[in-house]
């Protein structure tokens, strides 16, 4: 068997964008400091990426058509009304609404997921 070790610092900084983005709101983003590392794309089902948002950044409601456990790494959040620090984390059902707020300091989350990223904003 052979496997693969995803280097983070190896890794470059992409633009946050995927299925059902809007493709100015991922530019604007990036603009402020929003940006994301692929790690696993798929290995065993697995999608794992870590983001970063600067401070105040605030992701709108949306769901994806898949499940996704959320680690804060740094910094820290507001997740849904409730607030996340460092090493916290929750799990999303596919499907379910949910937003986030970076704190003062910003955030980085490492995001595993069940599925390749799509974007599904609310109400939708």
């Amino acid at each position: 068997m052979t496997r693969t070790i995803y280097r983070s610092d190896a890794t470059d900084w992409q633009l946050p964008t995927g299925p059902g983005t809007d493709p100015r709101a991922a530019r604007a983003a990036a603009n402020r400091g929003v940006g994301r590392k692929f790690l696993a794309q798929g290995d065993a089902g697995f999608f794992a990426q870590v983001v970063r948002f600067p401070a105040g950044f605030g992701a709108p409601a949306h769901s994806h058509d898949h499940a996704e456990v959320f680690v804060v790494l740094e910094g820290d959040c507001t997740f849904d009304g409730q607030p996340m620090g460092r090493h916290d984390s929750t799990v999303v059902a596919a499907n379910e609404t949910y937003g986030f707020a970076a704190g003062r300091d910003g955030l980085t989350f490492l995001v595993v997921r069940s599925g390749a990223a799509t974007f599904q904003p609310a109400g939708t």
